[in-house]
């Protein structure tokens, strides 16, 4: 199994484009952001960077290149996508949570009610947030462990997932934007007061505040989780899952962990449970598309080393010759 350089190259130049998207409208949006916190992440990602060319050029070891590289292009990717869905939620657009709202109501979900049931269980509330907060966690101990495995092609398929869907989530919720079930429902301070999620009302206020133009200051190092619907958090429960496939029976404990986060989504993240459920089906079309990603680029990989390779042999076949 050899590195898909075509796709490296593609997903570099993604990550590329995303910055140049978001510099353009920083400049033009009149926003400003603080580049003070870009320092670690920027020296961090060098140096994955660096590692990873020395492992694919000098010591020739696909796990450890595989896992240097994904995980610098994680990195990058989640600062310049988190960037991008603040200023897309600057657009303003008409927000869609009564009609979210309708659809919780028609499945059936009332979240005062199954929220109301862990705020009065401040336990279960504290186990919500304890899993809740593993994902992010999770998406990049996956990445490691797939390429320290030697499974190359799933650890690509599972970064390209990553991105293809944060790209979805962050056009959606631009062009139909939702606050979220806890910022439209607004309940009274003390309904949370017992269990303190990790989403309150202040969390969600950076959202109201670039959408009414308070807030054009970005600051990297507290970044807010600002999409709703689809939840991209449920989303990335739902592919670590489908990555954990190639380990077989670890995916037995990874699906409950994640049947737990995506449980504790609408408590720790103040979300509908239709959000939920389109975090689901992102991650579905996400996954899909990150295969056949992987094939059409593998496959123009393979084309494109054909004639070096044939090259290679017709001219060892040629010095045996004329040895």
């Amino acid at each position: 199994m050899q590195v898909n350089h075509l796709q490296t190259r593609i997903k570099i130049a993604t990550v590329a484009l995303i910055l140049m998207v978001d510099a353009i409208w920083i400049a033009l949006g009149g926003f400003s952001i603080l580049v003070g916190s870009l320092a670690l992440a920027i020296g961090l990602v060098a140096a994955l960077m660096a590692v990873g060319t020395f492992y694919r050029r000098y010591r020739k070891m696909i796990e450890f290149e595989t896992a240097c590289f994904e995980t610098a292009l994680l990195i990058a990717f989640s600062l310049a996508a988190a960037v991008l869905s603040y200023l897309v939620t600057s657009l303003d657009f008409p927000l869609i949570d009564h009609q979210l709202t309708a659809a919780d109501a028609a499945l059936g979900f009332d979240w005062m009610a199954y929220v109301g049931f862990v705020n009065d269980r401040p336990w279960l509330g504290g186990l919500s947030t304890l899993v809740y907060v593993t994902t992010l966690a999770q998406v990049s101990t996956t990445v490691v462990l797939l390429a320290l495995s030697g499974k190359v092609a799933e650890t690509r398929q599972f970064m390209s997932a990553v991105m293809i869907a944060a790209l979805i989530s962050i056009a959606i919720s631009g062009l139909l934007p939702a606050a979220g079930a806890l910022a439209t429902l607004r309940p009274p301070a003390e309904f949370t007061a017992a269990n303190a999620p990790l989403v309150d009302l202040s969390y969600k206020q950076v959202f109201f505040d670039l959408r009414d133009g308070t807030l054009r200051l970005i600051d990297l190092a507290s970044l807010k989780g600002l999409i709703a619907f689809p939840s991209y958090h449920g989303a990335l429960s739902v592919l670590v899952v489908l990555g954990f496939t190639a380990f077989g029976r670890w995916i037995i404990p990874v699906g409950f962990l994640n049947a737990a986060v995506l449980m504790a989504t609408p408590v720790d993240g103040g979300h509908h449970m239709i959000d939920v459920i389109g975090g689901i089906a992102t991650a579905y079309v996400a996954w899909k598309l990150a295969k056949t990603f992987d094939h059409v680029t593998g496959r123009k990989a393979a084309a494109a080393s054909a004639p070096r390779e044939e090259t290679t042999e017709g001219e060892l076949t040629s010095r045996s010759a004329t040895g």
